[in-house]
């Protein structure tokens, strides 16, 4: 499944979205007021952190301010289901990962399903990692935390950003390759998360580099293990967890913008064309890379791939009862 979901994300990702040209009047004076992105989780995590880069450029592009408006809470669905109600005009957006628009909704009630929103394109990808205290004395690499988890079901505490994102299913895949359970702690989004792990409130915590990284860099956090198929280049030395001999976790996270379904053709196709120059653009390649991630463009049909094979899998997933909210 993991090498189908990278095939998929291989093929053409770095195609151009279509022309503007010969569009309807109507698109062709859109916008003519501020667009709103809205990240539903809290400031200071992955998704928050790359809608602000992508933001700046897309503005370039539209000749619009594009504003950030963080609605976070229940794994992203409060500021999910802010942009399914909304207009669909393209003013409003939501940047989020895969699972916020497919794996919440097969875990908890909500008001809105996939058939809610229209994949606009992918904007970024970043790996992930396991993450503790630069002073833990418990476990000091992988292999110790993998023997003090083992030691006693519930020990260990884990955190996540969030029910049904990339870092809880994150999590859920490394429980099932130790062969434990975790006492997991749930949080609106990788900032609150990253600042109870420095706290000492968790013990480990998983989340993407793009967030963690100026904490490992400070030396207050010590990355264990890279959570995918890949060493990443922003982590020099750190080994994946399946190069240290514990099974794959696949956990690169994909980012994309959505609008709300209903919106008409010529604003999507319109929004697709300026995103995927917006992520071309020099700042938003270097800004990219010096978080520890990659500006990963894709066509809005590619993104709807990515989110119907995710659909597969958490629908799988939950009825198997691998997958429900904490």
């Amino acid at each position: 499944m993991n090498i189908k979901r990278r095939q998929i994300l291989n093929f053409g990702a770095v195609a151009a979205a279509s022309s503007m040209l010969g569009m309807p009047a109507w698109a062709q004076g859109f916008p003519n007021k501020p667009v709103t992105l809205v990240v539903p989780f809290a400031p200071g995590g992955n998704t928050d952190i790359v809608a602000r880069t992508v933001a700046v450029a897309l503005g370039k592009v539209l000749s619009q301010s594009v504003v950030i408006d963080n609605r976070a809470g229940a794994g992203g669905s409060i500021g999910a289901m802010q942009v399914a109600r909304a207009a669909p005009d393209g003013y409003t957006l939501l940047l989020c990962g895969a699972g916020v628009v497919v794996t919440v909704p097969e875990m908890v009630k909500t008001s809105y399903s996939r058939s809610n929103f229209a994949p606009i394109g992918l904007v970024n990808k970043s790996s992930m990692v396991l993450l503790a205290r630069k002073n833990e004395t418990r476990f000091k690499n992988f292999k110790e935390l993998a023997a003090y988890a083992r030691s006693g079901e519930g020990k260990l505490t884990a955190a996540h950003s969030g029910p049904g994102t990339p870092n809880h299913l994150a999590l859920l895949q490394l429980e099932s390759l130790l062969k434990t359970k975790f006492t997991v702690v749930s949080y609106k989004g990788s900032g609150p998360a990253l600042v109870d792990l420095i706290g000492g409130q968790v013990d480990v915590h998983f989340d993407q580099v793009t967030s963690s990284l100026q904490h490992i860099k400070g030396g207050t956090l010590q990355p264990l293990a890279v959570l995918g198929p890949v060493q990443d280049p922003s982590l020099p030395g750190v080994q994946t967890v399946a190069e240290l001999g514990f099974g794959e976790i696949d956990g690169t996270t994909y980012v994309g913008v959505l609008a709300p379904s209903g919106t008409p053709k010529d604003v999507q196709d319109k929004l697709a064309a300026a995103l995927a120059q917006a992520i071309k653009d020099p700042q938003t390649v270097s800004s990219a890379r010096e978080l520890g991630s990659v500006a990963f463009s894709s066509t809005p049909q590619e993104f709807a791939r990515i989110l119907d094979t995710e659909y597969a899998l958490a629908t799988q997933a939950t009825k198997d009862g691998r997958l429900k909210a904490d």
